[in-house]
């Protein structure tokens, strides 16, 4: 019997060891992974918040939104949906949510078909009247850009959206 389990300890000590060693290696992998993904998330966001930013300072009438033409905030859109949809396996549900929220408080899409999405934003507000106040001279054309009065997002429920996404956004990288 002392021979036994004088056997056995050492079996059980390496198959011990294994498992500890098999375990470890699990952890180190699920945490690099989770340190390449972190860094994956910063570089989208790197290139996504200044867009991010631009639309919102456009629709809330805050910032730079003098400096912005309607084509260049269709623009915006598009180069945001193709990164947010291309790399969505990147981005938790959360995060894709919040995105596909604030896009839709600030156009109105499918509109008809051919035509870009019409922006949820108003020509003229408290803060401003776009076509006297862009830099570099406004095209009558820009008009029919625009959602009827109905279907457009109040300034603050743009903010509230805005702060949702970008709080989504800096859990997704730990800030």
């Amino acid at each position: 019997m002392k021979l036994i389990v004088a056997g056995i300890t050492p079996v059980a000590v390496a198959v011990l060891a294994y498992v500890l060693n098999r375990a470890l290696k699990r952890a180190e992998n699920r945490q690099w992974f989770s340190q390449k993904l972190v860094e994956k998330r910063i570089a989208l966001l790197s290139e996504a918040l200044p867009d991010l930013n631009d639309l919102y300072c456009y629709f809330a009438w805050v910032g730079r939104w003098k400096e912005l033409s309607p084509p260049e905030i269709l623009l915006r859109k598009r180069r945001l949906d193709q990164l947010f949809h291309a790399n969505s396996p990147f981005f938790s549900p959360d995060a894709r949510n919040a995105y596909e929220s604030f896009v839709d408080a600030l156009f109105e899409t499918f509109v008809q078909p051919g035509k870009s999405a019409r922006l949820r934003t108003g020509l003229s507000s408290q803060h401003g009247n776009r076509m006297m106040t862009f830099s570099e001279g406004w095209e009558p054309g820009w008009n029919d850009m625009f959602a009827a009065e109905d279907k457009r997002t109040a300034p603050d429920v743009v903010k509230d959206r805005y702060q949702d996404l970008t709080t989504v956004l800096g859990s997704e990288v730990g800030a």
